[in-house]
Parts: C-alpha cells; sequence; structure tokens
C-alpha cells in the first residue's frame, strides 16, 4: 500500500480517534438561541446551512481534484508497478517500469520547472468538535499553550483537535526536486545488479511524498448563512433578523478565537458593519446596499483565510495550465 492510501487511512483513524475523545466538545452544527427566533426560522436556518456547508464541501472537492496531475500519478503507480517486479524477480519489467516513470517525471519538470509539488491524490472531511462557549474555547486555548510550554507535543496535539471546526482538504504531492533522482538511482542499481538498494530507495521515494492541508472555517460558513438569513427576514421579522445578526458576529469572534487568522484586522471591521446592519433593521432601513457590500468584503475574507498552507505551487500550476 502507498504513502498517501496510508496517510489518508490514518487520517480517518485520526477522526475517528478524535471523535470519541472530544465528545463533551462537540457543539450542535448550530447554535443560535431559540429566543425571538420561531421554530420555522430555525428550520430554515438550518437547511440553508447545510446546504450551504455541503456547497462548500463540493467546492473543495472539486478544486482539490482538479489539481491532481494526471502524469505525476502514473508515475507514482509505474513506481509501485517496478517495485512489485523485483518482488517478483523480474528485473528488465522493473527496469522498464521505472523509464516510464522517469518519463512522465521528465514532461512535469519541462511544464512545471519553478514547482516543487505536484498534487497526486486528496481527500476532503468536515471537522466539527470546537465548542459554541467562548470560556470553553478560552480554557482549551489555555491548556494547550500550558502543553506547549512543558513539552507535552502529544497533550497539545490532542487538545487542538478540540479546537477545530472546519473542511478541511488535505492533498498529497510528489515533491519534484527529490522524486526523479530516486527513480533514476534504483535503475541504476538495477543494472548493476543491487537488487535490495534498489528497492529501498524506491520505497523511501514513496515516502517522502508530502501532505500540504487547507481549512475553510466553519464559523465563517455559520456567519455568512446568518447575515443572508437576517436580511431575508429583516422587513417581516425584525427581532428574529436581530437576533441572527447578533450570532453572526458571535461566530466570527469564534472563527478568530479558534485560531483562524486570529490577527487579521478584518474581524473588526465586519463586527462594525454588522452592528451597521443591527443598526438598520431596528430603524427599518433599506440595508441591500449595505449587505450587498458586507457580503463581497466577506467573500473575499473567506477565500483568503482559506488559503491551503503551500498555495503558490498549485496557483503557478493552474496558471500554466491556463496558459497551455
Amino acid at each position: 500500500m502507498n504513502r498517501y492510501h496510508r496517510f489518508f487511512r490514518r487520517l480517518q483513524v485520526l477522526l475517528v480517534g478524535i471523535l470519541f475523545s472530544s465528545l463533551l466538545f462537540i457543539a450542535p452544527v448550530h447554535a443560535v438561541s431559540s429566543a425571538a427566533v420561531s421554530p420555522e426560522t430555525l428550520n430554515q436556518l438550518e437547511t440553508s446551512l447545510q446546504q450551504e456547508i455541503e456547497k462548500e464541501r463540493q467546492q473543495a472537492t472539486a478544486e482539490a481534484e482538479s489539481k491532481l496531475d494526471r502524469e505525476a500519478i502514473a508515475a507514482i503507480e509505474e513506481t509501485k508497478k517496478a517495485i512489485a517486479a523485483i518482488e517478483r524477480g523480474k528485473t528488465q519489467e522493473a527496469i522498464a517500469a521505472l523509464e516510464r516513470a522517469t518519463g512522465k517525471i521528465d514532461i512535469l519538470v519541462a511544464q512545471y520547472p519553478k514547482l516543487a509539488l505536484i498534487p497526486v491524490a486528496a481527500q476532503v472531511a468536515i471537522i466539527d468538535f470546537a465548542p459554541q462557549d467562548f470560556n470553553l474555547v478560552d480554557r482549551i486555548r489555555k491548556q494547550v499553550k500550558s502543553a506547549v510550554n512543558a513539552e507535552d507535543f502529544p497533550a497539545a496535539r490532542e487538545l487542538l483537535n478540540n479546537l477545530m471546526s472546519e473542511i478541511r482538504t488535505a492533498i498529497v504531492n510528489l515533491p519534484l526536486e527529490r522524486y526523479p533522482d530516486a527513480t533514476k538511482q534504483a535503475a541504476r542499481l538495477l543494472n548493476e545488479g543491487k537488487i535490495d538498494e534498489a528497492k529501498g530507495v524506491l520505497q523511501l521515494a514513496l515516502s517522502t511524498l508530502v501532505v500540504t492541508e487547507q481549512a475553510r472555517p466553519l464559523p465563517l460558513v455559520k456567519a455568512h448563512t446568518d447575515l443572508v438569513t437576517a436580511v431575508t427576514l429583516a422587513e417581516k421579522d425584525r427581532d428574529a433578523a436581530q437576533r441572527l445578526l447578533e450570532d453572526a458576529r458571535a461566530q466570527l469572534k469564534l472563527a478568530q478565537e479558534l485560531g483562524y487568522a486570529r490577527g487579521d484586522r478584518e474581524y473588526a471591521g465586519f463586527d462594525k458593519a454588522i452592528r451597521n446592519l443591527e443598526r438598520q433593521v431596528k430603524a427599518r432601513e433599506n440595508t441591500t446596499g449595505a449587505f450587498a457590500k458586507l457580503q463581497e468584503q466577506f467573500s473575499s475574507f473567506f477565500n483568503r483565510v482559506s488559503e491551503v498552507v503551500k498555495p503558490d505551487d498549485s496557483s503557478k500550476r493552474a496558471e500554466a495550465r491556463r496558459r497551455d
């Protein structure tokens, strides 16, 4: 089994482990108080939220899959075939597979000479274990800091699991700088009759695949859903609209407290803009223009906060494809 399959299996095990270790911290998908909000509105909000989360999940999946490179995937498959041939004692088959793998990698190097990583596999998961209670979030944050200061990193990682509320995209990448050397070295070793050494080089190459991650914060998705629903209710149910706008500000604060671009100054701007919407709703003013402006700014902010850990390679590669 190759490394990215093992990685995704470990990711699935991790998620199950987090689930059972974090039951005390799991919050409902949305925690809007029923005060001043009718059951019909709550149902509408919940439906809208689930639809928005699913839309973001599908978008994350489509974006990740669009970045996968068939040549890179084929190069890895050829590497696996070479290892299998070595294990069967078919040296010439292994050499032929490595030649095909090297050829595909050479094509990638020629197409994307400035890239270090080429995506070969992806998985998207919804992880929502963060509490809605700010006091509890603060307590966990302090526990994390204490664990890190004590260099108890396993405990810190376990605690950090309880501060996750996101749509997580994990992408496995082929390292373009190291992988070509490995296939060429293995082929040379096979020609020299150093079978075990060649196999070891290839197994090591498969173990050096690099994982990058992207997180779309769920509190920001929830805040946006609150805003959209509040604007639709502004004319007919001002109390409910006010409550939803308050919750939108709370979700923004939660995103910040969970560490999603915590130091970004735009949080204060959004809080001020939403408070202004609350004033307009209360005064029965038209909120269309203010909301449209806020929505545009919010969309840009969400995309920026959700950037992949190593965005440069993917964006440059996408641009290169558009030019081809």
